[in-house]
C-alpha cells in the first residue's frame, strides 16, 4: 500500500464463504483417518483459514472448536506427530482469539473439559500448548473459574519447569494471573516466592533465560509494586549475580530493557535504592559499564520506548545526574535510542505480526521438539496491548515531555564538549 502497510491480495469478507466450506470437509478427513493419518498441511491449513479471516470467522470458529476439541482428545492418546499437534494446537488458538472476546463461557464450555483431560492425564507433548491456550481464555474470562484457582499451586511445581518446551506457556499463563491480580491478589502474593524461584531456574538456562525476563517484566507491567516488594532486592541480587558469571549481550540487553521498564513503569525511587544498598555507587557503575553500550544496540520499537523513558527517570536520579561520565552516557544513548543521528541506520521496529511470522522452513522438518517450536502465534486476545509500553504512543512526544523541563540546559552544556550529545541538545530546544 502507498504507506508501506500490508494488505491482503484478497479480502477475508470477500473469501469467507470459500474458505469455510472447506474446514468441515477437512475436520472430517483428518477425524475419520482417512489418506494420510495425522496430516499436519491439512491441519495448517485450518489454521490459516482462521488466522487470515480473524473477526469474519467468529460465527464459524465456535462450531468448529467442536470437532477440534474432539481430535484433540483422540490424538491425546497417542501425540505422535508433533507437526499435526503444533497445527492443531494453532488451529484452536487461532479461532479461540477471536471468539473468546465475544462469548468466553461458550468457548471455555467447549474447551476447558479436553484441556483438563491433557492435564490431568499429563499429555507432556500437549502441555506447552495447554498453557498458553488457557492464558488465552484466562485473559478472556470475566470471572475466576475455579480451575484457574485449582491449577495455580500445579502451574508452579519444579518437574513443570524442567521441560524446557513448558516454559513459554507457562509464563504466558502466569501472565495472565497477573494481569488478574485483582482476583488472584491473595493467591499470588502467598505463591510469589515460589514464582520467585521458578524465575531463577529458567534464568539459569541459556535456553530459557529469555522466558525468564518475559516473566520479570509481566510482573513489572503488571503487578502492584506492594505485591513482590518485599522480594525486591533478592531479584535484583539474583540478577546481578547470573549478569556477573555470564558476559552475554543478549542477558545485558535483556537486563537493562527490564531495569528500564521497570523505571519506567514505577514512580518510586525503588530500584536505585535497592542498588544502593546492594552497594554503594552500583548504579552508576551499571550504567557506565552496562547499560551505555545496550543503548546503542540495535532494539525493538518498545524495547527503545520503554529504555528512552527508563533512561530519563535514571538520569533525575542524584548519583548519576553528578557524575558527569555518566551522564553523558545516558545523554548519548538518548540520541540512538531517539534515532537523533543524521547518519544512523535504520532501527529495528516492531516484531512482525502474528499473521507476518515467518513459516517454520520446510514445515519443521529437523527441527528439535524445543522451546521456541512450541510458542503459538495467537496467543493474544484482539486489541489487548501488546508490547513493553503500549502507555507510549509516540517515543519523541513521550521523551521530550519527560526531559525538556530537567534536562534541556544539562543537554546543552554537556553538547559544548561533547559532540555526540549535540543532536539531543537540538532535540530539547
Amino acid at each position: 500500500s502507498p504507506r508501506g502497510q500490508v494488505s491482503f491480495r484478497y479480502a477475508p469478507a470477500v473469501m469467507k464463504p470459500s474458505l469455510l466450506q472447506v474446514v468441515d470437509p477437512i475436520l472430517q478427513t483428518i477425524a475419520s483417518m482417512k489418506g494420510i493419518e495425522m496430516n499436519e498441511y491439512l491441519m495448517r491449513t485450518v489454521a490459516r483459514i482462521f488466522t487470515f479471516l480473524k473477526q469474519h470467522g467468529a460465527e464459524a470458529g465456535l462450531a468448529t472448536l467442536r470437532p477440534l476439541s474432539t481430535i484433540l482428545v483422540a490424538v491425546s492418546a497417542n501425540p505422535s506427530n508433533p507437526m499435526f499437534n503444533h497445527n492443531l494446537f494453532e488451529a484452536i488458538a487461532s479461532i479461540v482469539k477471536v471468539t473468546v472476546p465475544s462469548g468466553p463461557d461458550a468457548v471455555e464450555a467447549v474447551l476447558l473439559p479436553s484441556l483438563g483431560q491433557i492435564l490431568e492425564r499429563n499429555v507432556a507433548d500437549f502441555l506447552p500448548y495447554t498453557f498458553q491456550i488457557l492464558g488465552l481464555l484466562l485473559d478472556a474470562s470475566p470471572s475466576a473459574k475455579p480451575l484457574y484457582q485449582d491449577l495455580f499451586a500445579r502451574l508452579l511445581t519444579a518437574e513443570l519447569w524442567k521441560a524446557q518446551a513448558n516454559v513459554p506457556g507457562l509464563v504466558r499463563l502466569l501472565r495472565a494471573y497477573f494481569v488478574k491480580h485483582a482476583a488472584f491478589g491473595e493467591l499470588l502474593r502467598s505463591h510469589l516466592q515460589a514464582i520467585l524461584e521458578r524465575f531463577q531456574f529458567v534464568l539459569c538456562n541459556r535456553k530459557t533465560e529469555g522466558a525468564a525476563f518475559e516473566l520479570l517484566n509481566a510482573m513489572y507491567m503488571h503487578l502492584p509494586f506492594e505485591l513482590y516488594g518485599q522480594h525486591f532486592k533478592p531479584l535484583l541480587t539474583v540478577l546481578l549475580s547470573r549478569l556477573q558469571s555470564t558476559k552475554s549481550p543478549k542477558l545485558q540487553r535483556d537486563f537493562v530493557v527490564s531495569c528500564n521498564l521497570f523505571m519506567h513503569r514505577n514512580a518510586s525511587n525503588a530500584m536505585p535504592q535497592a542498588f544502593n544498598e546492594i552497594q554503594p555507587g552500583l548504579l552508576t557503575n551499571l550504567v557506565v559499564n552496562v547499560w551505555a553500550p545496550v543503548l546503542k544496540m540495535t532494539l525493538r520499537l518498545d524495547e527503545r520506548k520503554v529504555c528512552a523513558m527508563g533512561v530519563a527517570k535514571v538520569m533525575a536520579v542524584d548519583e548519576v545526574r553528578q557524575n558527569p561520565q555518566a551522564l553523558t552516557l545516558c545523554c548519548v544513548g538518548l540520541v540512538h535510542l531517539l534515532g537523533l543521528m543524521p547518519s544512523a541506520t535504520a532501527l529495528a521496529d516492531d516484531d512482525l505480526s502474528d499473521d507476518e511470522a515467518p513459516p517454520i522452513k520446510d514445515g519443521g522438518a529437523g527441527l528439535e521438539y524445543e522451546v521456541s517450536f512450541s510458542k503459538l502465534r495467537n496467543t493474544d486476545i484482539p486489541g489487548a496491548a501488546s508490547g513493553l509500553a503500549p502507555d507510549i504512543p509516540d517515543l519523541h512526544t513521550a521523551a521530550k515531555a519527560v526531559l525538556k523541563p530537567g534536562f534541556a540546559g544539562a543537554a546543552a552544556q554537556l553538547a559544548q564538549s561533547t559532540p555526540d550529545v549535540q543532536p539531543l541538545a537540538m532535540f530539547l530546544q
